[in-house]
């Protein structure tokens, strides 16, 4: 049998799979590509940079983490399928934590091939050290390749010094290998790994120390987990109902200020009114309100904003309300600003029986004023003949003078108030909208925060209910001697598939 043969032999695979739960078999291990991974400032895009510029046709470039991907943001690098080798990258000057350790069983479940590269050496004169400690914590079996490299090095021009061809020749040799030697290779090493994170639990739980230790600890979180669990709901729905309140008075203290101005600008214009310019004192007019009715919309929105931004900070987004906010903006978008047009019409000037009144008014008033002006003129002899022409003329012009100043006058008096109609029904429209998009906005931010706080209490309920389990399982105690046997197993199989590792490395040579 074959070293091939023997890496896909079913027990060996139902072992490990009964052992982790873990199936190796999801590894594909034939892709090409190099996945480069880090976290924290540790230099992937100068390390893809440098493999670049030592190699031009290196398939080198950064992956995505799966855990870290947030929700509904297009996936960028490349497929698992495609990669063939994902690279670690480790800062000398960073420490090593649980959210490293977890990036490495990620890496080893997701690719098989894995291996840690120091980067910065250039830098930092004690990596030597450091990279060992490193590599304790994160590969205490060693089963990882190491490499140690300097990025700015390799862009330098140095690219002897750099390290980066070392790693560079690793990769050639890895990706010459066959196919199936290569998914047998990743399939071995994603076994290990899911044997290696089995075993360092069980470890971690069997020991007595560390069962206290994390009995306090687990006692800590359940205490801080429950007093979290409703935290900030009263003070986010408080802040958000005052900063609509606030918005609202502010929106209305800005429409009624808007129509003041416009009612001052408009009494400005009327003054000076005439009949030719009706026209162009409504298309004004209208003008400014539809401006206005823009600018107020404008402002609640942005006021809305504002309260949303302040009082959902924290809130991670859900699918929910990302339907909710798509609904109100169809909404808003089907419910239009208010309409420049108004609900009474223009005054013509015109007004039948009253603008006969107003003939009579102004011819009787010219005819007075005619005679009063002529009547001296009839005490001479040689003028009489021309009193009564220059009367009826001088009351003719003196009429239509009159005529004119009185219907101009009533005109602006009319404009005045279909003005005063027209602002009043404008500020009525814009304090609806004012109303109704604050009405519509409260529900929605309420609602979106009671969501949160809802899921929020379901996951610090279940994370409780997983604290009480371990606790209780810490109490009960009884299960040493199953951890002891099931770490034996673990070990005796973590033998097996490393001689298998070691045999496949080697396999690659011999062919």
């Amino acid at each position: 049998m074959t070293v091939v043969d023997a890496a896909t032999d079913p027990d060996l695979v139902r072992r490990v799979h009964a052992l982790t739960g873990f199936d190796s078999g999801i590894v594909d291990g034939t892709g090409t590509e190099v996945a480069v991974f880090g976290i924290g400032g540790t230099g992937v895009t100068s390390f893809v940079e440098a493999c670049h510029a030592v190699d031009p046709s290196a398939a080198v470039s950064e992956g995505r983490w799966r855990r870290r991907q947030p929700p509904g943001l297009a996936a960028s690098g490349p497929t698992d399928r495609a990669v063939g080798i994902a690279l670690m990258l480790l800062d000398p000057s960073s420490s090593i934590g649980d959210e490293e350790r977890a990036a490495i069983e990620e890496l080893r479940s997701r690719f098989g091939i894995v291996a840690l590269v120091c980067t910065k050496i250039d830098v930092f004169w004690e990596w030597p050290r450091i990279l060992r400690a490193h590599r304790g914590l994160l590969d205490p079996h060693e089963q990882l390749p190491v490499f140690a490299v300097s990025s700015l090095a390799a862009l330098s021009g140095a690219a002897d010094e750099s390290g980066i061809p070392a790693v560079l020749d690793w990769i050639r040799e890895h990706l010459a290998a066959p196919d199936d030697l290569r998914r047998e290779r990743a399939r071995v090493a994603a076994a290990l790994g899911a044997l290696e994170h089995a075993e360092a639990s069980i470890t971690r739980a069997a020991d007595t120390d560390a069962a206290e230790i994390d009995a306090e600890a687990l006692t800590r979180r359940r205490r801080a987990a429950v007093e979290s669990r409703d935290r900030g709901r009263a003070d986010r729905l408080t802040a958000a109902r005052t900063g609509l309140a606030r918005a609202r008075s502010q929106s209305m203290a800005e429409v009624a200020s808007g129509c003041r101005a416009l009612a001052t600008a408009a009494t400005t214009r009327c003054a000076s009114l005439t009949a030719t310019g009706v026209d162009d004192y409504v298309g004004w007019l209208r003008a400014e309100v539809t401006a206005l009715g823009e600018h107020i919309e404008q402002a609640v929105d942005a006021r809305i904003e504002e309260v949303r931004a302040v009082t959902t900070i924290g809130i991670d987004a859900d699918p929910g309300d990302i339907v909710a906010d798509s609904e109100a903006e169809l909404r808003r978008s089907e419910d239009p600003a208010p309409a420049s047009t108004f609900g009474r019409p223009v005054p013509t000037g015109r007004r039948g029986a009253e603008d006969a009144m107003l003939v009579i008014i102004g011819a009787s008033t010219g005819v007075g004023f005619g005679r009063l002006i002529v009547a001296p003129m009839a005490s001479v002899q040689t003028l009489q003949w021309v009193s009564m022409p220059l009367t009826l003329l001088l009351g003719v012009a003196i009429a239509a003078w009159v005529i004119r100043v009185r219907r101009t006058s009533g005109l602006r008096a009319e404009i005045r108030g279909w003005t005063t109609d027209a602002l009043g029904e404008t500020r009525g429209r814009l304090e609806q909208l004012v109303a109704s998009r604050m009405a519509a906005a409260e529900p929605r931010l309420l609602s979106q925060i009671t969501r949160y706080h809802e899921r929020r209490t379901r996951q610090v309920a279940a994370e409780i209910a997983g604290i009480d389990d371990q606790l209780r399982a810490r109490r009960a105690g009884g299960a040493e001697q199953g951890h002891r046997d099931r770490l034996n197993r673990i070990s005796t199989t973590h033998r097996d598939l490393a001689a298998l590792s070691v045999a496949l490395t080697g396999e690659d040579g011999e062919d």
